[in-house]
C-alpha cells in the first residue's frame, strides 16, 4: 500500500505501509553459533558484492551492504533480480481508448528491475525483518548458501528462523497487558466442548455454542453445522477510567486462563497492548510501520531505523527472553 503525505515546506512524499516481523534463530547444535557473527564472519571473507552474489535460478540474491550497530547487532540490506527481466507497462491512452494491451520494458543500461528485498537487524540470534516480495524462508535459504560460499564450518548453514513459541506467555501478558481476546469454534465443537469442560474459559464458546442451537431447534445434538463462533472480549473506554482498570484486570485473567487451560481443539487469538497475537502455539511478533517509498521498495537508512525501534520495544516488553 502507497500513502502519501504533505509536510509544510515539503514537496509531497510517498510511504509505503510495511510490516515489520521477529524471528529467532534456532540451530540444530545450541550454543555454539550466532546468527550475527556467521554474518560478520561471511561479509569478512566476501568483500565484494560480486562475491556475495548467490545465483539460484533466474535469481541473484546478494548482500547489497552490512553496516554495525554501535549499540550491537548489525544491519543488513538484501537485493533480488532477474537479469535482463523485462517488466510489464501500462502504456498513455486517449480518453477515447475502449481498451488497451500492455506493453514490456527492458531494463535500463547499468542496472536491473528489482523483483524483491530484504532489510534486517540481527542482534545474536534475533531478527528483525522487513521485506518487499521476498518470504523469511528466502531469506533463511540465501544466507545458508552465503554462509557456505564463505567456507564457514559446516554447522553455519543448520538453523531455522522460527517464529517466538518458547517464551513465558503468561508473562508476557502481564507485561504488556491485553487489548483483546477472540474466542472461536466451530458449533457443533462448542456444544460438545460445553459438556465436557463447561467450568473452563474456553467453556464460553460452547455455552454460546448450546444456547445458539437451542435457538434452533437442537439443543443437545453434535451435528456438524456449518456455523461458526466468535466472541471477541475487549474492555470498554467508555466508560471511566476506575471501570477501564477493573475491565483490563478481568480481560487479562480470562486471557491467561485460557492459555493454561488450552488443549489441541482450542482455536483463540489474544492480542497484547503492544499488538502482539498469541495464539495456542505461537506468537506472531509484528508491527506496522509507515516508511517512505524508493521506487518499489523503502528507504534502506528509514527502514533500519524502523527495525531498530522495533527490537527495542520488543526489549522493553520482554519478548526477546526465553
Amino acid at each position: 500500500m502507497i500513502l502519501t503525505a504533505v509536510v509544510p515546506g515539503h514537496e509531497m512524499a510517498n510511504y509505503r505501509e510495511k510490516t515489520l516481523s521477529y524471528r529467532r534463530a534456532e540451530w540444530l547444535t545450541p550454543g555454539v553459533l550466532t546468527l550475527e557473527r556467521c554474518i560478520r564472519d561471511a561479509h569478512l571473507k566476501l568483500q565484494t558484492i560480486a562475491e556475495r552474489t548467490i545465483v539460484y535460478g533466474a535469481h541473484h540474491v546478494r548482500s547489497a551492504k552490512m553496516k554495525s550497530v554501535t549499540s550491537g547487532g548489525i544491519l543488513m540490506h538484501i537485493t533480488a533480480e532477474i537479469p535482463g527481466d523485462s517488466t510489464s507497462v501500462v502504456p498513455k491512452i486517449s480518453d477515447r481508448s475502449s481498451e488497451f494491451d500492455l506493453g514490456t520494458a527492458r531494463p535500463p543500461s547499468g542496472g536491473e528491475w528489482l523483483t524483491g528485498d530484504a532489510f534486517l537487524y540481527v542482534r545474536d540470534d534475533h531478527v528483525c525483518m522487513c521485506t518487499t516480495d521476498i518470504h523469511d524462508g528466502a531469506v533463511r535459504y540465501f544466507l545458508q548458501l552465503l554462509f557456505e560460499k564463505s567456507k564457514l564450518r559446516k554447522d553455519s548453514t543448520r538453523f531455522s528462523l522460527e517464529k517466538v513459541a518458547d517464551i513465558s506467555k503468561v508473562k508476557l501478558l502481564h507485561r504488556q497487558g491485553v487489548k483483546e481476546l477472540e474466542l472461536r469454534a466451530t458449533l457443533f465443537k462448542a456444544t460438545a466442548s460445553y459438556a465436557k469442560r463447561k467450568n473452563a474459559v474456553v467453556g464460553v464458546t460452547g455455552a454460546i455454542g448450546k444456547h445458539l442451537k437451542a435457538v434452533a431447534g437442537k439443543p443437545n445434538d453434535v451435528t456438524k453445522d456449518a456455523l461458526r463462533v466468535e466472541l471477541v472480549l475487549k474492555v470498554d473506554r467508555r466508560l471511566g477510567q476506575r471501570n477501564i482498570a477493573v475491565g483490563e484486570k478481568q480481560i487479562e485473567f480470562l486471557a491467561a486462563n485460557v492459555l493454561q487451560n488450552r488443549d489441541k481443539d482450542d482455536e483463540f487469538v489474544i492480542v497484547t497492548g503492544t499488538g502482539e497475537r498469541i495464539t495456542r502455539d505461537e506468537i506472531f511478533v509484528r508491527s506496522k510501520v509507515r516508511i517512505e517509498s524508493d521506487g518499489k521498495t523503502v528507504n534502506c537508512d528509514k527502514a533500519w531505523e524502523e527495525l531498530l525501534e522495533f527490537f527495542g520495544r520488543l526489549y522493553d516488553t520482554g519478548v526477546l527472553e526465553q
